[in-house]
């Protein structure tokens, strides 16, 4: 399905930030960095410092939520946010370091703070707290996998109703294993992985869909019909191994799409020597060890997706038109994603003399996309936007909408 894409286009120049994030990322956690600058009316030096300090961490704590939940989930559960979460802001940032409050002219306090995000603790209080699962919508998966032996030239697909063929058993078994595994590691982040070995949800799939790999249009066809966000599609193929005689190789190819979208949130990718020996045993055997692993990484993958807001992200371009320095260009990104909420990811896609285009995941329509340019206002610019602009095809895409943005005079 395509979407109509819109296009800005920018003359810049640098503006002056007051926050900027950098991210880090360790072995174990995830790190944003983050400056922070306040001010206090406080009579002290010492109250100043304790005023401002403690609006910073507020404050720092409840964009952070707003950048994990979205802003529309976030007015809904405002006071679950603010006092199980923002309260308890020390619980996941743990390092604050203040400057020194120096005192303004007209009496009051400044001062500026360095403080260090944990975003592996944010999003566990978050789970916790309930906030991931408060959706619009059930967040089920749909699993797509298919299980080949070539060695047998057989396969099995559950959507294709084959499981009561017996020379299919041992796909069957390695079939339960894989989506028993997905299906706890899954439920541990909040996601429900449909089990169809366990009822009749093959006999609810209409003919149309009973192929070998749905398209992305039967996908999203499928996933309103059944009632499904994602789909956990790919395949798990067993073959002859080449460095024993006797033993099997397994390759596992997985990916997640939202319905959707269409787009890959999370996939994985894994090849496997197993012993010699019978392949219902061996392979049984090697896809048992090996599951948890698999299913953990794959389902971190899809939180980490789903808590970013890009799983209901709408893909548009985004073209930036003038002579930017990379400093400028790192400000343009900072002031858009700051100025437009939902905007989940931001990355460069084409370098042009004098163009840079942008690809944008965005929490919304593209219809809600094109009104907020409308009202889009950047810090010391001024914008106007050019309605049924005729651009025509660019990139082949249709790029109905244009915004020119003009330094605004000094």
């Amino acid at each position: 399905m395509k979407h109509n894409l819109s296009i800005l286009i920018l003359t810049f120049t640098l503006v002056a930030t007051v926050t900027s994030v950098n991210h880090a990322q360790t072995n174990e956690d995830e790190l944003v960095q983050v400056t922070s600058e306040g001010t206090s009316k406080a009579s002290s030096q010492v109250e100043a410092a304790r005023e401002i300090q403690s609006k910073a961490l507020s404050g720092t704590a409840r964009e952070q939520v707003i950048e994990m939940i979205g802003e529309k989930r976030y007015a809904k559960n405002k006071a679950l946010v603010e006092n199980r979460i923002v309260r308890e802001s020390t619980k996941f940032i743990p390092f604050v370091q203040p400057g020194d409050a120096i005192r303004l002219p007209d009496g009051s306090w400044k001062m500026k703070l360095e403080l260090k995000v944990s975003l592996g603790s944010l999003r566990k209080m978050v789970i916790d707290t309930g906030l991931l699962t408060d959706a619009d919508t059930p967040v089920t998966v749909l699993p797509m996998i298919g299980f080949t032996d070539r060695t047998k030239s057989t396969s099995y697909r559950w959507w294709m109703g084959d499981s009561t063929d017996d020379s299919r058993k041992s796909l069957v078994e390695w079939a339960k294993i894989v989506q028993l595994g997905l299906h706890k590691e899954l439920m541990q982040q909040g996601f429900h992985l449909q089990l169809p070995l366990e009822g009749t949800l093959s006999n609810a799939i209409p003919p149309v869909f009973r192929v070998d790999r749905a398209s992305s249009q039967d996908l999203k066809l499928l996933g309103e019909y059944l009632g499904v966000s994602m789909a956990l599609r790919g395949d798990v193929r067993v073959k002859d191994s080449k460095e024993a005689v006797g033993g099997w190789q397994i390759q596992v190819r997985l990916e997640v799409v939202p319905v959707q979208g269409g787009r890959t949130v999370a996939e994985i990718s894994r090849t496997f020597e197993t012993d010699t020996g019978p392949s219902d045993v061996v392979v049984r055997k090697k896809l048992e060890n090996e599951i948890d692993e698999m299913s953990k990484d794959l389902s971190l993958q899809v939180l980490e997706a789903w808590t970013r807001g890009t799983l209901a992200a709408t893909t548009v371009r985004l073209a930036v038109k003038g002579s930017l320095t990379p400093k400028q260009l790192v400000e343009f990104r900072s002031q858009l994603a700051r100025s437009m909420k939902d905007i989940k990811a931001l990355r460069e896609r084409m370098f042009e003399p004098g163009r840079v285009i942008f690809e944008v995941d965005y929490a919304a329509s593209p219809e809600d996309f094109r009104e907020q340019l409308k009202t889009l206002e950047l810090p010391g610019f001024t914008e106007k936007l050019v309605v049924d602009a005729e651009l025509g095809e660019a990139d082949g895409v249709n790029l109905p909408y244009t915004i020119e943005v003009r330094p605004k005079a000094l």
